[in-house]
């Protein structure tokens, strides 16, 4: 199975190390990586996406079912077609376009859920939070 899970990975936590790990035991991992211009007016990111990939490039030479994609838009549709994706996971909830490339192109769901614990502790935009409410 090739499982698309697209990421912004902005800041990487445990919590993107533990779906990665789960996922590829499942099968090919193509990480969807969004770039810069995919986030502009859905998220501000704080780490340049060239800086972004090099950290998940680094994890993926351990790991031989990881791959690093450019995914250039919120729309999964480009990456689905080019790896020949057969299943969308997220981590967080599934985006809308997530939700239509789905049923377009017939996509097993997966839904990475560890438990409240291991949410709350590891959710980035949660770390990302208490790091604004410190300055």
């Amino acid at each position: 199975m090739r499982i698309l899970f697209p990421m912004t990975a902005d800041l990487i936590t445990p919590g993107h190390i533990l779906c990665l790990e789960y996922l590829s035991r499942k099968g090919f991992v193509v990480v969807g990586l969004l770039t810069d211009k995919a986030l502009k007016g859905y998220k501000q990111n704080v780490v340049p996406f060239s800086d972004r990939k090099f950290v998940l490039e680094a994890l993926a030479e351990a790991n031989d079912n990881i791959f690093i994609a450019n995914q250039d838009s919120l729309n999964p549709t480009e990456v689905i077609e080019k790896y020949k994706c057969d299943a969308i996971a997220s981590g967080d909830g599934v985006e809308k376009a997530e939700l239509e490339a789905i049923k377009k192109f017939k996509l097993k769901k997966i839904d990475i859920k560890f438990g409240g614990e291991v949410t709350k502790k590891y959710g980035s935009s949660m770390i990302k939070e208490k790091i604004c409410k410190q300055k």
